[in-house]
């Protein structure tokens, strides 16, 4: 008799240690045809998302200017009547109750206008969204900031604080996939800025992102790196190349970036199942709201990825950005001296 119940004992602790290890629920994928027709849409005044949420569309309204990824906007259902032509049960700012609600495609299938109520709205349409990449029209001759770039000296204050201990990610964290922007041309500055093809970080943060990868096996997903160290004189060439209505987008050579310290990186997920990136919530590098770590658009399946990999980083010790879903830091960058070297 004790050993059955020592027996059933055993049981319900594998059981209940294999449910606290269980993945999350994740969303099914949207269909091609519903995601051609997600994004934003404006017109008279007004802006609005079409997003999608357990397989059905959503109008997802925002009241206030300065909510810029619509995180405290109200949702509204859609209802779908026959291909492209819904209701909105519910009475809003756009309309009525039970205002019918139209979308048209282009030639390519993507939602180009919605009308709402007999009001029409246009597609603002973001990088990728329609398949054209971001692109900076970059400033001035790209070969001349290369060589301006390689000649520079880094500021001697850039140099103090700790030294990160370098090291490659791709023994550091086995099973870890590498896709650097910037080591080739598939990039918003559509040039190499990096030609060094290898991932380095610091070796505390290094270990850290091996503890995401374990964890994030589980839920079917591995860690896909797009930039990770960046030596000062790449910093300063991707600075000098940005048009000047975008240098804000980038800290100023003499200030440093936080790549520079080995202490920060961008990164997304790949299948398991495939070993192919997946598609996420916006691009790398994209100057859009899509970029925002709490934007509200997009599909269910999207910001589940998203919100997956924030948590997982969060929970392995990494700050989050809430301006750039894929930047994540280790500790304080600010403690660590900025570097210029190339390792070996």
């Amino acid at each position: 008799m004790m050993k059955r119940i020592l027996s059933l004992l055993l049981c319900l602790l594998c059981f209940a240690g294999s449910a606290l290890a269980a993945p999350a629920f994740e969303p099914k994928d949207c269909p091609k045809d519903l995601k051609y027709i997600l994004g934003m849409y404006y017109g008279n005044g007004e802006l609005f998302l079409l997003r999608e949420n357990k397989g059905e569309v959503e109008l997802v309204y925002r009241f206030g200017q300065k909510d810029y990824n619509f995180a405290g906007s109200n949702i509204y259902p859609l209802y779908k009547e026959h291909f492209d032509s819904y209701t909105i049960n519910e009475s809003g700012p756009l309309n009525h109750l039970d205002a019918a609600v139209r979308i048209e495609r282009s030639r390519e299938g993507y939602g180009v206008s919605c009308s709402v109520g007999g009001n029409r709205y246009s597609r603002r349409f973001f990088a990728g969204e329609n398949g054209k990449p971001f692109r900076f029209a970059v400033s001035g001759d790209w070969q001349e900031l290369k060589n301006a770039a390689n000649a520079a000296v880094m500021p001697a204050n850039l140099g103090a604080g700790q030294q990160a201990q370098l090291v490659n990610l791709a023994q550091a964290v086995p099973g870890i996939k590498l896709d650097l922007r910037y080591a080739g041309t598939d990039n918003c500055f559509g040039n190499v800025l990096n030609d060094d093809a290898r991932a380095f970080l610091d070796v505390e943060a290094a270990a850290a992102l091996n503890t995401v990868q374990l964890n994030l096996a589980q839920y079917g997903y591995g860690l896909l790196v797009w930039e990770a160290y960046r030596p000062w004189l790449v910093s300063k060439l991707a600075y000098d190349a940005l048009p000047l209505e975008n240098k804000s987008m980038l800290p100023a050579p003499e200030v440093g970036f936080s790549h520079n310290t080995g202490r920060s990186v961008d990164v997304s997920l790949y299948s398991l199942a495939t070993g192919e990136p997946v598609d996420m919530i916006s691009d790398f590098d994209e100057p859009s709201i899509r970029q925002y770590a709490s934007f509200a658009g997009g599909t269910e399946l999207e910001r589940y990825r998203r919100d997956l990999l924030r948590t997982q980083m969060q929970l392995a010790g990494f700050t989050a950005s809430d301006m750039e879903w894929w930047h994540f830091d280790y500790g304080d960058p600010k403690a660590f001296a900025h570097l210029n070297v190339k390792p070996q």
